[in-house]
């Protein structure tokens, strides 16, 4: 476990898959509506509380950012907020990094090269739905990767069409779904 305080405000610790095993969670069940997550949150901040030399209140006024890394661990950003700043903040909640884009591919060559170079690059495939639109493969998909790592491998196949969630309403409406969710996988089954 790595821990970091680049702010007064701010920690970072890094767990590694070892670090996630040993506290008995995986990136995916992290939610601080679950118990076992706070057990976890708790147990993290006491070992920053013991390594800091500072009180850390669990309970404050705290936001709390998950970003997987490749390695099956995670970076867990904690902020802690103050109390006039952010007085709408009641509540703690587990913020999970997750970005959403839709992409086109004029053929399914260039599709299934996509979805190989994914399958072989990544360990944890983004969730993906492929439709048929105008003659073109959109690919939806819902990615924990960051961001502009996901986006640079995705644009030498393809090319970016829409960010965010709302562009699947679309695709749902006007393409013809050929597979939900899983459609990176279904691509490169015998790769």
């Amino acid at each position: 476990m790595k821990i970091e305080t680049p702010q007064e405000n701010k920690i970072i610790v890094e767990l590694t898959q070892a670090d996630m095993a040993e506290l008995d969670i995986t990136y995916e069940e992290m939610d601080y509506g679950n118990i076992e997550t706070r057990r976890v949150i708790w147990t993290i901040l006491d070992r920053v509380r013991h390594t800091l030399s500072r009180d850390i209140d669990p309970s404050g006024r705290m936001m709390i950012e998950t970003i997987p890394t490749g390695d099956g661990g995670c970076v867990i950003y904690f902020t802690v907020l103050g109390e006039t700043r952010y007085m709408g903040y009641h509540t703690l909640r587990i913020n999970k990094e997750r970005t959403a884009f839709t992409y086109a591919f004029d053929s399914l060559d260039s599709l299934t090269d996509c979805a190989a170079a994914l399958r072989h690059t990544e360990t944890v495939l983004p969730k993906s739905s492929l439709f048929l639109l105008d003659g073109e493969y959109r690919l939806f998909l819902q990615c924990d990767l960051p961001p502009r790592r996901c986006k640079q491998l995705l644009a030498e196949y393809g090319t970016l069409c829409a960010e965010g969630t709302l562009p699947l309403s679309f695709l749902r409406e006007h393409g013809k779904l050929l597979c939900e969710n899983d459609a990176i996988e279904k691509l490169t089954i015998g790769l």
